[in-house]
């Protein structure tokens, strides 16, 4: 039997879902990507089940049909993305031939 918790969190997960899916719905009537990640620590930390309520209302909100998956790389992927492509244009630079 659900506890006084679980209802706390789902009002809490339908109010976080409700203002995603608004975003969500925004993005795909521009972009029409058919996948959008919930990065960052927000996505992995409402996981699977944040994602499954933000797909059903962007669903509701939007015609193209989009997959919503939450992230499994946590809040430093930027950052790591950053780094690495710095690295391999710092690489390029300092390893590339040069011109004459």
């Amino acid at each position: 039997m659900p506890g006084v918790g679980s209802e706390v969190a789902d009002h809490f997960l339908d109010a976080l879902a409700d203002r995603l899916a608004i975003g969500v719905a925004s993005v795909v009537a521009v972009l029409d990507p058919g996948c959008v990640v919930l990065g960052g620590e927000v996505g992995q930390a409402g996981g699977a089940e944040l994602a499954r309520r933000v797909q059903a209302r962007v669903r509701r909100m939007s015609p193209p049909a989009t997959e919503v998956r939450p992230s499994v790389l946590g809040g430093a992927a930027v950052l790591r993305g950053a780094l690495l492509t710095a690295r391999d244009r710092a690489q390029d630079e300092l390893f590339a031939p040069s011109e004459r």
